[in-house]
């Protein structure tokens, strides 16, 4: 790996190898107002100081909020369909962002293209030494349940990871199966969503250590986090399972 990627990437991956990343790119794909996100910048510095070790947001948020987030690691997000490229991977080198990243959608017949644009900016990507992640979404946004099993899953992020991908981004099994033979086909980091908003956050912890004991390097969590009542709490109580190692039924005392 090329110094520039390597230290990129080790901005966003601490130590441990593992990250806890905060994402916030959901007003540029959501049809409805995102409730949470009509100021991005409110809570961005709490977040950082508890323990969120990137954000992952859009071009106008990051020009929104750039001073609260000058020494907070920065993903930059994209749709699959951006018209330029290479335009795109200039704008994060301007901005001086630490990663790219886009969304894909393996063997969907609604966005057939989206993985060879992303090998495209994996490939302009990599000529810069500038990581990019995969938000991998099998079959599309709307796959069905039947994409919602290990070997469909197994196959989107490898395919993915042969295409360029330096992380994978993508959802826990819920409907069961062993997530470990997911991670091992993914063949770079891969980090797991945080789904829709719960207001309960036992579950979300129990999952996120779940994820982790099955070989995920970490997660993104949006919604749980910036939508929650008390945002650097929920994030503290995060980072704790993520980093510390800290059980479940001790890192949700963080939001008593």
């Amino acid at each position: 790996m090329e110094f520039g990627k390597q230290r990129r990437m080790q901005r966003i991956f601490k130590a441990d190898g593992r990250t806890l990343i905060v994402a916030m790119d959901h007003a540029a794909y959501m049809p409805d107002v995102v409730v949470g996100l009509q100021d991005p910048g409110r809570y961005i510095q709490e977040i950082h100081a508890a323990g969120a070790d990137a954000v992952m947001t859009t071009l106008g948020t990051i020009r929104k909020i750039q001073a609260k987030i000058l020494d907070f690691p920065v993903i930059l997000s994209m749709e699959s369909g951006y018209p330029n490229i290479e335009d795109f991977v200039a704008q994060g080198l301007k901005l001086g962002v630490d990663m790219l990243k886009c969304m894909v959608y393996p063997f969907s017949s609604e966005d057939p293209s989206s993985l060879n644009n992303f090998a495209r900016l994996a490939n302009a990507a990599d000529a810069w030494s500038m990581p990019v992640m995969a938000e991998v979404f099998p079959g599309g946004m709307n796959g069905g349940k039947e994409w919602n099993t290990v070997e469909k899953l197994s196959s989107c992020v490898r395919v993915t990871a042969e295409a360029g991908a330096d992380v994978i981004k993508t959802f826990y099994l819920d409907a069961g199966g062993d997530f470990s033979r997911v991670v091992e086909n993914s063949l770079v980091p891969l980090v797991v969503l945080g789904g829709v908003k719960s207001d309960a956050p036992l579950p979300l912890l129990e999952r996120i250590a779940l994820c982790l004991e099955k070989g995920a390097c970490g997660v993104a969590i949006g919604r749980n986090i910036w939508a929650h009542k008390a945002p650097a709490a929920m994030t503290r109580a995060i980072a704790a399972v993520v980093h510390e190692g800290t059980s479940v039924g001790d890192a949700v005392k963080y939001l008593s």
